[in-house]
């Protein structure tokens, strides 16, 4: 019969997307969210500073690529 192996303990990993830590505080999860939302506002800078794109279509990206990521 084959032993199955070791399992590793670790401080923290992400799990569907979330980071899980050993503490139980989601302090450190918060963080990693905004930090994502600011990466992915600031790789929209050319649409943000493009005027031939509506303000409607602005908010739309902001509601589906960075509200997304923060929530």
């Amino acid at each position: 019969m084959k032993s199955i192996g070791r399992c590793e303990v670790v401080q923290s990993f992400v799990y569907l997307g979330s980071l899980i830590d050993n503490s139980g505080s989601c302090k450190n999860e918060i963080r990693r969210r905004i930090q994502q939302a600011r990466v992915a506002m600031t790789k929209l800078t050319k649409i943000w500073r493009d005027h031939n794109i509506t303000k409607a279509t602005k908010m739309s990206l902001v509601q589906s690529l960075v509200f997304f990521i923060f929530l």
